[in-house]
């Protein structure tokens, strides 16, 4: 996982190997991920995985990162309030998490607004 990380810095940004891999190593432990750093993606949970793609969005030049249906990457996401702790953790850019229509059905029948 590390590789597949440092590698949007190393074609990107043309850092060298060894720096982008310290970022990478660097945002992993931020969330205590580091163990899964030398695995392959089939040794990782929908959830590591997710974290992964997070933080390959993260170390891209783009302000702006938007995740649609978080629920639907994953259904080891029990945990909503750990989810948002790791993201404002590693966060350093504008993030915007849309799911439209797990919201909807959430609070249907409350006062909460939802915009479309």
């Amino acid at each position: 996982m590390l590789e597949n990380i440092a590698l949007i810095k190393e074609v990107h940004q043309h850092t060298p190997i060894q720096e982008a891999e310290e970022e990478a190593q660097y945002y992993l432990a931020k969330i205590k991920l580091d163990n899964i750093s030398k695995n392959r993606i089939v040794q990782c949970s929908k959830l590591e995985i997710f974290y992964v793609m997070l933080i390959r969005a993260l170390m891209t030049n783009e302000n702006n990162i938007v995740i649609l249906l978080p629920f639907s990457i994953t259904n080891d996401l029990t945990d909503v309030k750990g989810f948002i702790d790791k993201i404002e953790v590693l966060n350093n850019k504008n993030i915007l998490i849309l799911d439209l229509h797990t919201n909807k059905s959430k609070y249907k029948d409350t006062l909460c607004n939802i915009i479309k």
